[in-house]
């Protein structure tokens, strides 16, 4: 696959004039809604240049990634109050390294959860939600940066 064909390359290129946009962008590595489906507090972690896996990232990617994961987690887990924030990454629907994070909901958790994303139950989609705590996201992670 070449970047061109790639979803989430293409749509990186959008991002930065759509609302709520990136939430943070490194050297490296963006962060932004959850691509998919509006899931409140759920975000992508996505490489700017397209690879196809973690073996396919240089040194640098690789050592921002630990980094960012972490910095990424504390934010879901202090916007959203959730005790626990999941994080997968499977790569077969769409080939470009990204990991998704984020909170269950009070009434589905763990594997339950986990196959009703990955199934895109519209029933997890909350858009004002979604917008709002990504808003929220993207100001706690400006400020753990900084």
């Amino acid at each position: 696959m070449t970047s061109g064909d790639c979803v989430l390359c293409r749509r990186a290129t959008t991002l930065g004039t759509a609302e709520p946009g990136w939430l943070l962008r490194t050297t490296y590595w963006g962060v932004s809604m959850h691509p998919a489906m509006p899931v409140p507090g759920w975000v992508a972690v996505q490489t700017l240049r397209h690879t196809e896996g973690f073996a396919d990232l240089d040194a640098a990617e690789a050592i921002e990634l630990g980094l960012l994961l972490s910095q990424v987690s504390a934010a879901v887990t202090c916007v959203t109050g959730s005790e626990r924030v999941y994080t997968y990454s499977l790569g077969e629907g769409c080939p470009h390294t990204h990991v998704l994070i984020g909170p269950p909901t009070q009434s589905s958790r763990g594997a339950a959860f986990i196959t009703r994303l990955l199934r895109r139950d519209q029933s997890l989609a909350d858009e004002p939600t979604a917008r709002r705590l990504a808003t929220e996201l993207a100001a706690e992670l400006a400020g753990e940066l900084a």
